[in-house]
């Protein structure tokens, strides 16, 4: 199957995270659809796990005060920081490519420890951490990723650290005690909580960065490297389109989706 390169424009956390799901359920659901490898960013948010729980991952009042948007993805995994200083990719691809690996955990070494050995190829000292599923600088970390399988499709996405506001990625995910409790959905109190890590910029840790578009080129070789394909330059099908959009007003624009439900004292639940 074809490769297809998508560079997206929006900055817009929501539509983005919306078009990441949309991605991953039209190629589950539909045959014939391109692999693809999508580049983004977003302006200031913290985007928190399918299973977690806002009130235990972020600073409330902070982010408010800052007009930090909180937002809530498909897959699972801990919370991050995004911001313009960031670079977000997603790559989605059928698991019955001859290079894909079977299970989650060696798609992550595959994937994300290539876009390590890509951010090598430039100078940057990263390496792989194959037990966080990350890419690190020494001990720092410099990506948050999670993955999703589905119906013979493998997606994963990820943040990369280039010049992002270490201050504010710090005080957002730094939540308060007695902030206000919220649930997960109507019923689930349940919460899965981030992995704290310490964490720092390629621009913090290299005398000369390399831009965000030596990062995505050498992206891009490394995968193709990989596949043994070449990438074409591609855009969103007018199903994923059509998806992406349903997703956007039915899940990711509402602030159940992205914050949960108010808990009720009556339901045994104390702030």
């Amino acid at each position: 199957m074809t490769w297809r390169l998508i560079h997206e424009n929006s900055t817009d956390i929501y539509r983005n995270l919306a078009v990441d799901e949309a991605v991953a359920r039209s190629k589950a659901d539909q045959e014939g659809v391109s692999n693809s490898l999508r580049f983004w960013r977003a302006k200031r948010a913290v985007v928190i796990g399918r299973f977690q729980c806002v009130h235990k991952e972020v600073d409330l009042a902070y982010c408010k005060e800052n007009k930090i948007g909180i937002a809530r993805r498909f897959t699972g995994g801990g919370s991050v920081y995004h911001d313009l200083g960031n670079l977000n990719f997603s790559i989605c691809v059928g698991r019955d490519e001859d290079y894909v690996p079977r299970t989650l955990k060696e798609i992550y070494d595959l994937f994300i420890g290539n876009i390590s050995a890509a951010l090598q190829s430039l100078g940057v000292p990263t390496r792989y951490d194959p037990v966080r599923s990350c890419i690190r600088i020494s001990d720092l970390k410099i990506t948050g990723t999670a993955g999703w399988l589905k119906r013979g499709t493998a997606f994963l996405h990820g943040t990369l650290l280039v010049k992002a506001n270490l201050e504010m990625l710090a005080q957002s995910l730094a939540p308060p005690a007695h902030q206000p409790v919220f649930l997960r959905d109507r019923t689930r109190v349940r919460c899965m909580d981030s992995k704290r890590d310490y964490v720092t910029n390629i621009s913090d840790q290299v005398d000369d960065c390399p831009s965000k578009d030596e990062i995505k080129n050498a992206i891009v070789q490394s995968l193709e490297k990989i596949s043994n394909q070449r990438f074409h330059s591609g855009v969103l099908t007018k199903e994923e389109k059509d998806t992406a959009e349903a997703l956007y007003q039915s899940r990711y624009s509402q602030t159940e989706w992205n914050l949960g439900t108010p808990a009720q004292r009556d339901r045994g639940i104390t702030k």
